[in-house]
C-alpha cells in the first residue's frame, strides 16, 4: 500500500512540473509573456520551461523508489513521510494544479482602470539612480538588472532633439523617456502638438470634459506595474472606461489633484483605436551620472 501511495504522489508530482511547463511554454509560443513580464526576463522563463520539462521527464523515467532501505540516525529529523490522508494529498496539489487550468482556461486579461484605481497616478516614470531611491521613493535599481538604460546624456541628448520638433511622437520605446521629460519641464515643451496612445481613464480629480491617456509601465512583472500617462482635455463625455484612443493635441499646463502645474494636452483630436498587440510600456531606466 505504501509503495502505491509513494508511487502515485511521484507521478503526481510529474504532471505538476509538466503542467507549469506547458502553460509557460503555451504563453511564449503565442507571445503572451509580455501580458505578465518585462522582456528582460523572457530569457529567463524559456530557460525554466527546459528545467520544468526535463524535472517532469524525469519523475516519468525513472521509477519511483519501492523502499527506503538506508539507515539514518536516531532523532536527527530525517524523516519525510508522504500524507497519510487522501484529502491532505488534494489540498497539496491543488495549490498547483489550480492556477494552471485557471491559466489555461480563462483568457489574458489586459490591466485597466480598476487596477489603475488603487495606484498612484504618476506623470512620468521614476528616473533611476545606481544604488540610490528616486524622489518619488521608488526602491533602488542596480545597473546590471536595467536592459539597455540610457545614460543622463543620452537622456539630455534626446530632449534636445525633441525640443526641435514641432511635433512629438510618444513611441512605445520611448514612452516613459518623453513623459519624464515633460514632468521636469512642462514649460520647454509648451505649444509643442504631442501625439501617444493609451486608455481612457479616469480619477476622482478629472473634470467631466478630462481623461488621463494612460499606459502600464511594467518594470520587471505586472506586480509591480504603475499607471502613467498625459492629462487630457476635449470632446471625452463619451469615451467609455478602458477604451484605447489616439491622442493627438498641442501642449500646455494646469494644475492637478491639488499639485504643481502638469502637462495636459488641449485642441485635442481623439480617435478611437483596438487595443494595440502590446498594451503595456517597459521601463528601462536613466542612470544618473
Amino acid at each position: 500500500m505504501d509503495e502505491q501511495r509513494n508511487a502515485f504522489h511521484h507521478y503526481l508530482r510529474g504532471i505538476v512540473l509538466g503542467g507549469i511547463a506547458l502553460f509557460l511554454f503555451r504563453l511564449a509560443v503565442y507571445g503572451d509573456l509580455n501580458y505578465y513580464l518585462s522582456p528582460k526576463l523572457v530569457i529567463y522563463t524559456n530557460i525554466s520551461i527546459a528545467v520544468l520539462a526535463l524535472l517532469s521527464l524525469v519523475h516519468f523515467i525513472v521509477p519511483p523508489e519501492s523502499s527506503h532501505d538506508h539507515d539514518h540516525c536516531n532523532d536527527c529529523g530525517h524523516e519525510h513521510p508522504l500524507p497519510k490522508r487522501g484529502l491532505h494529498t488534494l489540498i497539496f496539489f491543488c495549490l498547483f494544479f489550480f492556477p494552471v487550468l485557471t491559466g489555461f482556461i480563462f483568457p489574458n486579461h489586459t490591466l485597466g482602470s480598476d487596477v489603475a484605481a488603487n495606484r498612484t497616478f504618476k506623470q512620468a516614470s521614476p528616473v533611476k539612480t545606481q544604488g540610490q531611491s528616486s524622489n518619488s521613493g521608488n526602491r533602488a535599481t542596480p545597473a546590471g538588472s536595467l536592459r539597455n538604460p540610457i545614460s543622463q546624456k543620452q537622456f539630455n541628448s534626446l530632449k534636445k532633439k525633441l525640443l526641435k520638433q514641432k511635433t512629438i511622437i510618444v513611441d512605445d520605446s520611448r514612452y516613459t523617456y518623453i513623459l519624464t521629460m515633460l514632468e521636469q519641464d512642462p514649460r520647454a515643451f509648451k505649444g509643442k502638438q504631442l501625439m501617444l496612445t493609451g486608455f481612457v481613464y479616469r480619477d476622482q480629480h478629472v473634470a467631466s470634459d478630462e481623461i488621463i491617456t494612460a499606459r502600464f509601465d511594467i518594470s520587471c512583472c505586472i506586480a509591480d506595474a504603475s499607471v502613467y500617462g498625459v492629462l487630457t482635455k476635449g470632446n471625452v463625455a463619451t469615451l467609455k472606461k478602458d477604451s484605447w484612443v489616439r491622442v493627438s493635441g498641442t501642449i500646455d499646463t494646469a494644475k492637478h489633484a491639488g499639485a504643481a502645474r502638469v502637462p495636459v494636452l488641449t485642441n485635442t483630436q481623439i480617435k478611437p483605436i483596438k487595443e494595440p498587440d502590446h498594451p503595456y510600456v517597459y521601463d528601462n531606466g536613466i542612470l544618473l551620472d
